[in-house]
């Protein structure tokens, strides 16, 4: 990446064009969420318990045995908790340095209360209908309570803005340089090591989580507003994922033979189950992959496209309506374990492919989102009296 591209993320011609970057970076990051989902409500639990969704257990790789490909789920795990973090660091970055006043909690609130309101509407109406179609395939359906379940992503985006907006805005535009470095530094490190983590979650149940976003949110702020990483050329980022993922790799590699050391020391006489790591939100891996992507695809200039903004606006709802048991049972019609077995190039193109049409459905229920609300707005006169 020359100096004149980097530069160029500066004048205010790329940063109207850089929009469509933006949304290009929500659609990644949406559709690895939706493939974490995959991976970590469905193959991994196919792997691990199948009984809990109703499957018989495939015994192809329950021995003590390493196998390499099932590295490929090692990494699939980490898209979640990096998908999550890009979606932080984006809003930071167009939110932080606006003045707390500037930000419309009123809008942002009916934003994701009527998106999260159609959702739950889908969600109740569309099992029935798919359990007519097809009675023979169990059919999770839900009641009008899973407006207040549908996603923990909801209540954990509005709280980090609204911090924005009520105090963190104005504390964070008033630091210079080193005083904000240090603000992130310290904000970091806080989550980082185990007992100030834990000290912090013990005054309130996922208040370290809370901190983490505010840390990534301020961090965006930080990359807009003082642009530390501009002389840093993209293929060093490029190295620092590949490096994360060597040391995924590595890690599924031990986790793995402790498994078998334990089962073998043990004389366990029962099938050998496959140890699969979880990346935490705050998985210093996590962070420096998310970190790297948003320097990487905000540094691609691509003009204005009115269809990659649609699809980026498309992707809240798209979190809203996937992340549930009726996508997990429609995930486990596919027998994940065995196609891994026969073929690492399938399994492959099949997460792709489910992951895809998982999309497309979020796409679609956006759309008729989008046109009940403009007939509702055609219709406001006679509805309600002027």
């Amino acid at each position: 990446m020359n100096s004149r591209m980097l530069n160029f993320r500066k004048n205010s011609k790329y940063k109207k064009a850089r929009n469509s970057n933006i949304e290009l970076l929500r659609i990644l990051a949406m559709f690895m969420i939706v493939l974490y989902h995959i991976t970590c409500h469905c193959i991994t639990v196919q792997f691990t318990n199948p009984g809990a969704m109703g499957r018989e257990a495939v015994d192809i790789f329950n021995y003590p045995v390493f196998y390499s490909r099932l590295l490929i789920i090692n990494s699939l795990m980490t898209f979640g908790g990096i998908g999550n973090a890009v979606f932080i660091l984006i809003s930071g970055y167009f939110v932080a340095n606006r003045d707390g006043a500037d930000v419309n909690i009123k809008n942002i609130s009916i934003k994701l209360l009527s998106q999260l309101g159609f959702a739950s509407i889908m969600l109740v109406c569309i099992p029935p209908v798919l359990h007519y179609l097809a009675p023979d395939i169990y059919i999770n359906m839900f009641d009008a309570t899973i407006f207040n379940s549908t996603s923990w992503f909801v209540g954990y985006y509005f709280l980090i803005v609204l911090c924005g907006a009520l105090f963190l805005n104005k504390f964070l535009n008033g630091l210079e340089y080193k005083k904000y470095l240090t603000f992130l530094l310290t904000t970091f490190a806080i989550t980082q090591f185990s007992w100030s983590a834990n000290l912090v979650n013990n005054l309130a149940n996922e208040l370290t989580t809370l901190l983490l976003g505010i840390f990534l949110y301020s961090l965006g702020g930080f990359l807009r507003k003082f642009d530390p990483l501009k002389n840093v050329r993209v293929y060093i980022f490029f190295l620092l994922i590949f490096i994360m993922y060597v040391l995924v790799w590595i890690s599924g590699y031990n986790a793995t033979e402790t498994s078998i050391e334990n089962y073998y020391r043990s004389e366990n006489a029962d099938a050998f189950i496959q140890s699969i790591p979880y990346f935490d939100n705050s998985n210093i891996i996590i962070i420096i992959i998310a970190i790297s992507l948003f320097e990487i695809i905000s540094r691609i200039a691509i003009p204005e496209n009115s269809v990659i903004n649609f699809l980026g606006k498309s992707t809240f709802m798209i979190y809203l309506i996937h992340d549930n048991n009726l996508f997990y049972e429609i995930w486990n019609l596919c027998d994940w374990v065995t196609t891994l077995a026969q073929s690492l190039t399938t399994f492959i193109m099949n997460i792709l492919k489910w992951g895809a049409g998982t999309f497309a459905v979020g796409i679609l229920i956006y759309a008729l989102y989008n046109l009940t609300i403009c007939i509702l707005k055609k219709g406001k006169r006679m509805m309600i009296k002027v």
